[in-house]
């Protein structure tokens, strides 16, 4: 009874700490790195101010804005935020459902920051970028969609504004590349250019030259940057002081704790001995959701057995004993793959999972953004 108490306050916990991720048509919701970087673009204001559209507040909220006589807070300017999103949401929902197109959690955010900013009206056969999607993405290079992009960059038929033309640009990047601020991702210049027919771009790619990356061991070519970037973005998962972020290297014992409990909506957790993550190991062997000897070395490796262990029992899942790697029937690993949150490898035909080897600051990446985006 227990355990089924401590699993129901663990779901609600995480839908109401990570409300950016409920699942919309698409299956999708805004990301928290997402959200993150609206927030950047928009800036906040506390008080009510007029723009080219109307009265907005907070991260640049359109509203009513007499319900805040006296202001907004940053909590209330998040949540203010986070609603109006759910309605931009409801329209991209639409609109790709009824071209027939499912984007990557990266192509979302990044239409969702445009559709934010400038509104719905793009969404239909009239736009460039909405016809360049019906018609499939894929058919387009990645210069022209930066391209496309950035010709958004207009209020109310006057002149281009720098600003807006720098955020366009960046939304490109996260649509095409899922870049969304670590860069490594190839270079582009900006500069004015006429083309015979009549049409015109504003970047250039400069070939086989890439921006600064903030990391200098995550190239844009990797599996893991669709990961480690927006973790980064979102300050959930950092590198270290000397610029590296060491995928290959594993992730310890107390990293996981803490990673895997805040995503599924815990609180931040106080120590409660002399090793910063004591207090997560304390949560987390209180509340059942680990066996102590596994993650007895908070600073040392932790297998990828243990980690799904302790994912598993704190998603709520339910054991699921099914034969999906040639080298594990567990349970729990078994649960987290038929959710999607974890993956295995082949090794010749066989899927493997490799429970006993220790988990990778990469992977580990990867299972913590699957989870927030569950």
């Amino acid at each position: 009874m227990t355990k089924r108490i401590i699993c129901c306050v663990l779901a609600l916990a995480l839908l109401l700490a990570v409300p950016a991720l409920a699942a919309g048509s698409n299956g999708l919701r805004t990301s928290e790195a997402g959200i993150s970087f609206i927030k950047e673009h928009e800036g906040f204001s506390a008080t009510a101010y007029e723009d080219s559209v109307g009265w907005a507040i907070g991260y640049g909220t359109h509203c009513d804005v007499s319900a805040y006589p006296n202001g907004i807070t940053e909590a209330e300017a998040d949540a203010l935020l986070r609603q109006h999103l759910r309605e931009t949401e409801s329209y991209i929902d639409s609109a790709m459902a009824g071209i027939g197109v499912t984007l990557s959690q990266n192509q979302y955010d990044a239409l969702a920051s445009l559709t934010y900013n400038i509104g719905v009206g793009w969404l239909h056969s009239g736009y460039r970028l909405y016809n360049m999607l019906a018609a499939g993405i894929q058919y387009y290079t990645e210069e022209y969609i930066v391209n496309t992009f950035a010709r958004y960059s207009n209020t109310q038929g006057q002149n281009t504004v720098e600003a807006l033309v720098q955020r366009r640009f960046e939304e490109a990047l996260i649509f095409v590349y899922g870049d969304y601020g670590t860069g490594g991702t190839p270079l582009y210049e900006f500069e004015y250019r006429e083309l015979e027919d009549g049409d015109y771009e504003l970047y250039h790619r400069v070939w086989g030259q890439y921006s600064p990356g903030l990391y200098s061991d995550v190239p844009y070519t990797q599996w893991y940057y669709r990961y480690v970037s927006p973790l980064s973005a979102a300050g959930i998962f950092d590198g270290y002081e000397d610029g590296s972020f060491r995928p290959e290297s594993c992730v310890t014992a107390g990293e996981a704790l803490k990673l895997i409990l805040l995503a599924v909506g815990c609180q931040e957790q106080e120590r409660v001995g002399a090793h910063w993550a004591s207090g997560y190991l304390d949560y987390a062997v209180r509340n059942g959701l680990v066996e102590s000897a596994d993650f007895s070395e908070l600073d040392g490796p932790v297998s990828r057995l243990a980690i799904a262990g302790l994912a598993a029992r704190a998603l709520c899942l339910e054991p699921d004993p099914g034969q999906y790697f040639a080298d594990t029937a567990d349970p729990w690993v078994g649960a987290l793959y038929k959710a999607g949150v974890m993956e295995g490898s082949y090794s010749g035909d066989q899927l493997v999972y490799k429970p006993a080897d220790n988990m990778t600051r990469a992977e580990m990446c990867a299972v913590i953004w699957r989870i927030y985006n569950l």
